[in-house]
C-alpha cells in the first residue's frame, strides 16, 4: 500500500489540484436525484496493472490494490452513467530476462494514484425489470477522467505527474442479487495520454537510448474489480379514493 492514503493530500499542479476532484464529485452527487430506483451508490475493489516503457507485457505479479466509490444513474433500460472517485497504487520493474536493454537499465518505480472518472455503461439485457426472469447482463463501459500519480523510482527520486487525462474502456458482468443490491465484475484498459507514470519519458545529453523510453508510446493502466452497489427506492404512497373534506 505504501503511502496510498497519503495521496489524498492536496498536490499542487499549477492551476488545478487533486483536492478539487472531491468537490466536483460531491456536486455531481447532489445534482442527481437519489430518490427512485434509477440511482445506485457503490464500492468497487480490485487491482491495477501497468504497461509502459518498463513493463511491456501484462504481468500478474504487478497487480496492486485499487478502490473506487461511485454513483450510477440509469438513463433508461440499457444506458447508465457512472461518476467515480478512487485511489490505488501502481508499480513496475524491468525484467532482466526480457532483453539486454532492460538488464542494463534495471529501472523500477512504485507509487500512488488518485482518480475521478465519468463513464457511460451500456447493458445488453434488461436485468433490472422486476417482471423479468433475467437477473444478469453483460455490459461495456467507456468514458473519460482525470488522475494524478505520485511515485518513487529506482534511485529513490520522488516525482509527480500532475493532473492528467485518462480514458477507460472495458467490459463486465452485472448480477441483480435482489431488489436493492447489484454485484458487478469488470475489467478495463485505461489510456493515460501521458508517458510519465514510470518516470522514463525523455532523453538527456549523454544518455544512451536504452536508458530512456519510447516518446511515441504512452503508458497504459488496467483495472479489474468487483463492485457492490445499493439501489435507492422511493415508496410511493397511494392517493386515497375518498378524501377527507372539512365543511
Amino acid at each position: 500500500m505504501g503511502n496510498l492514503f497519503s495521496s489524498l493530500r492536496s498536490y499542487h499542479t499549477g492551476i488545478l489540484t487533486i483536492s478539487k476532484l472531491v468537490p466536483v464529485f460531491l456536486l455531481s452527487f447532489l445534482s442527481m436525484n437519489v430518490k427512485g430506483q434509477n440511482t445506485e451508490i457503490g464500492l468497487e475493489l480490485g487491482a491495477y496493472n501497468y504497461l509502459g516503457d518498463i513493463v511491456r507485457s501484462y504481468d500478474l505479479s504487478n497487480h496492486t490494490f485499487g478502490g473506487q466509490f461511485f454513483i450510477r444513474k440509469h438513463v433508461n433500460d440499457g444506458l447508465s452513467i457512472r461518476i467515480s472517485a478512487g485511489v490505488g497504487s501502481v508499480k513496475g520493474a524491468d525484467d532482466e530476462n526480457f532483453d539486454i536493454f532492460s538488464a542494463n537499465r534495471s529501472a523500477s518505480f512504485e507509487g500512488d494514484i488518485i482518480n475521478s472518472d465519468f463513464l457511460f455503461e451500456y447493458h445488453f439485457l434488461n436485468y433490472r425489470d422486476p417482471r423479468s426472469d433475467i437477473k444478469w447482463t453483460p455490459y461495456v463501459l467507456l468514458g473519460a477522467g482525470l488522475y494524478q500519480f505520485r511515485g518513487t523510482d529506482q534511485d529513490f527520486t520522488r516525482y509527480d505527474t500532475g493532473l492528467q487525462m485518462r480514458v477507460p474502456v472495458g467490459i463486465g458482468l452485472k448480477f441483480k442479487l435482489d431488489r436493492r443490491w447489484v454485484l458487478g465484475i469488470s475489467t478495463s484498459a485505461i489510456a493515460t495520454y501521458s508517458d510519465e507514470i514510470d518516470n522514463i519519458f525523455q532523453s538527456s545529453s549523454g544518455t544512451k537510448n536504452f536508458q530512456v523510453g519510447n516518446p511515441s508510446d504512452n503508458d497504459w493502466m488496467f483495472f479489474t474489480g468487483i463492485s457492490l452497489s445499493y439501489t435507492f427506492y422511493r415508496i410511493v404512497c397511494p392517493v386515497p379514493f375518498f378524501r377527507n373534506t372539512t365543511f
